[in-house]
């Protein structure tokens, strides 16, 4: 049984939850679309959406997508080798793109190609920091009070 000190946090699993549960929404336009965003949503919403409304969407969709699975991987490893500074590192990019996707539409007439395109990149920006941070910041772990190798002038 492990201990406290190694258990997960409830915040991380909810984010993971979360995470996968986007990554399902994002797979599915992708294929039930057979890989054409564009058409299926096109198609899905013809009645409510306009004709403009997803133009040029399936390349930017398709990055976003990428990057939101590498995204996923990378925070089930940093929860698996227990790194919550990690993982907060790699929650705190797609954070500030969602929030500034959403203040910056116009949404009686959204340009999800330029919302997809913000999310991309506060997705790549956080797996490349996290990249970064993971490999040339080692966090030191606090010795035991009891630790056998504390010299008595401690």
């Amino acid at each position: 049984m492990l201990s406290s000190r190694y258990r997960s946090p409830y915040w991380q699993i909810a984010t993971l939850a979360a995470l996968a549960a986007l990554w399902i929404a994002l797979s599915v336009p992708l294929v039930f679309g057979r890989g054409d965003v564009e058409a299926y949503l096109l198609s899905t919403f013809k009645d409510s959406a306009r004709a403009d409304a997803f133009v040029r969407l399936n390349p930017t969709f398709l990055l976003m997508w990428i990057a939101h699975s590498c995204l996923l991987v990378f925070g089930i490893v940093a929860v698996m080798v227990h790194k919550p500074d990690l993982f907060t590192v790699l929650i705190i990019g797609p954070l500030i793109a969602f929030v500034v996707g959403l203040f910056s539409q116009q949404w009686s007439d959204p340009d999800w190609n330029l919302f997809t395109g913000v999310c991309f990149i506060g997705w790549f920006v956080s797996i490349v920091t996290g990249g970064v941070y993971w490999l040339c910041v080692r966090r030191v772990e606090p010795r035991d009070a009891m630790d056998s190798r504390e010299s008595p002038a401690e």
